[in-house]
């Protein structure tokens, strides 16, 4: 927590806040996870003590199996119950669909905002709200501002997003605050504090105009805002991160899945402090609500009887899923998905499968050794529901698949110098557009320009079981998941005569 200056004042206001739960409403000492009923506590506590707000900058209801499992409905009552004043909407708010996003709107009792995501160019929500805590007192209500990542587009199914467009996160949060300029003086309003609730995140990987620091920083700048306070709770990157900018901003970002709840205290003078309660902090200085934990218990049994079916008696290895690893490098969980992707592309379509591709951002759990695998921990490793697609492509588009799967940045540490894997190559930036293959070998060099990198493509002969250099003008059979299928993480090279698979779910594959 950084400390900014001096006394507390009675007009202190405190500021929670939340990003990237991604479903994690249990309380885990072994993963670090605070959990919804710790933090109810922690925000009933600070309650009992002041003004306290509550919020969430996105990608809350999908993620874990336990949330995924009822398209986000739990973690939406899991949230009432907290008692959150706003939220805006992340990327993965759309994974379950529009109408089920609608849906969800409609069931939780507080505003979920954006200024940037319009369908058939009408706004999809409201882009901003006012939260007055103390009626009647005027000059302490806050002005909320919600914007989402452009990213969307290319980071949920193509299928989520009819009629959806996102606009400029910096041009649309500038005009919402313009707006609320005019509309405070028309009514003799004075708002001294701009929250914006931001899903955009730091990746180096998403295009500058679209990142958090950006907005920040234009925000630092913006004439409007001179002399007021100005709070950017952040999250998309999974970073824990804080900042300032200019004399009037302050940045926060949590990490992500409830390792952290940001905090941010402020007066009327300045901000006081601002940070994040750890797990450790947490589990030291606050109770968790009981009712709360009483309604997570009964998600958590419904959910176990669903999910505790083994389909695999043992895992001799650990297969990795860490964001850290797989979004990377080749790991050996990458490997499986792609294999039984592979595998079943033998027989499943017209053609035999050449190759297989799986997206890294569709990997979102590690598996256990020495442990049985259970239904659970597969739909845990892919929660998407993605089902199986064969696409008729040419050399010339695999081509281009993997020069956008290594086409990240490379990795720097803090002093500025790259950061190497294990062979000494310099290792990227994590994309989960990154590719794990079955059916092809790709030779690359991370230390040539991006359009470079790629020295040589052998691809599988499904028939002979021999492996040939690629030819641009040959025509093959991929096979992969239908989010790419569809052009989702930028794939859009892979737009050719497309057969569906008879599997329902990339789940049911099997992985072995």
């Amino acid at each position: 927590m950084t400390n900014a200056s001096a006394s507390d004042n009675n007009d202190t206001v405190t500021v929670l806040h939340t990003n990237d739960v991604h479903g994690h409403i249990v309380e885990g000492d072994y993963n670090g996870v605070i959990g919804d009923a710790l933090l109810s506590g922690i925000a009933n506590d600070t309650r009992s003590k002041g003004i306290t707000l509550v919020f969430d900058s996105g990608d809350s209801f999908q993620g874990l199996p336990i949330s995924n499992s009822s398209k986000g409905e739990d973690m939406a009552a899991v949230m009432n119950a907290v008692g959150f004043d706003a939220m805006t909407v992340g990327n993965h708010e759309f994974d379950f669909g529009l109408d089920q996003l609608r849906r969800l709107s409609k069931q939780i009792n507080f505003p979920i905002i954006t200024s940037n995501v319009y369908v058939n160019g009408v706004r999809l929500f409201q882009p901003s709200t006012i939260v007055d805590k103390t009626p009647g007192i005027d000059g302490d209500e806050v002005v909320v501002i919600g914007v989402t990542t452009p990213e969307t587009a290319t980071k949920t199914h193509p299928r989520n997003l009819p009629g959806v467009s996102f606009t400029n996160p910096i041009t649309e949060v500038k005009d919402v605050v313009d707006q609320v300029e005019s509309n405070a003086r028309a009514e003799g309003k004075d708002y001294e504090t701009y929250i914006v609730l931001a899903h955009l995140g730091i990746d180096t990987t998403t295009p500058v105009d679209w990142r958090g620091s950006t907005l920040e920083e234009a925000l630092s700048n913006y004439a409007p805002l001179k002399g007021k306070r100005v709070l950017v709770l952040d999250g998309h990157s999974h970073t824990l991160h804080t900042a300032t900018y200019g004399d009037n901003v302050t940045y926060n970002q949590t990490g992500s899945y409830l390792n952290n709840v940001g905090r941010v205290v402020y007066n009327s003078d300045r901000v006081l402090s601002y940070g994040v309660i750890t797990h450790d902090e947490a589990k030291k200085n606050y109770q968790v609500n009981p009712t709360v934990k009483a309604m997570i218990d009964d998600i958590q049994a419904k959910y176990k009887a669903e999910s505790s079916k083994v389909v695999i008696d043992n895992s001799p290895v650990k297969l990795s899923g860490d964001r850290m690893d797989v979004r990377v490098h080749e790991t050996n969980l990458g490997n499986a998905v792609a294999d039984a992707l592979l595998d079943y592309g033998q027989s499943a379509f017209t053609h035999k499968s050449n190759l297989a591709v799986t997206n890294d951002g569709g990997l979102r759990e590690t598996i256990a050794k020495d442990k049985p695998i259970t239904k659970g921990d597969i739909i845990a490793v892919l929660p998407f529901g993605n089902s199986v697609a064969q696409i008729q492509v040419t050399g010339q588009n695999i081509y281009d698949m993997f020069v956008k799967s290594l086409g990240s940045i490379l990795q720097v540490d803090e002093s500025g110098k790259n950061v190497f894997d294990e062979n000494g190559q310099p290792l990227l930036e994590p994309s989960g557009g990154f590719l794990q293959v079955a059916g092809g070998r790709v030779y690359y060099d991370t230390t040539l320009p991006t359009e470079k990198r790629i020295l040589s493509i052998d691809i599988l002969d499904p028939e002979t079981g021999v492996y040939k250099p690629l030819n641009t003008t040959e025509t093959y059979y991929l096979v992969t998941n239908d989010f790419l299928a569809a052009g989702g993480d930028g794939s859009t090279m892979l737009g050719g005569p497309r057969e569906e698979g008879l599997l329902h779910s990339i789940q049911s594959l099997p992985i072995t």
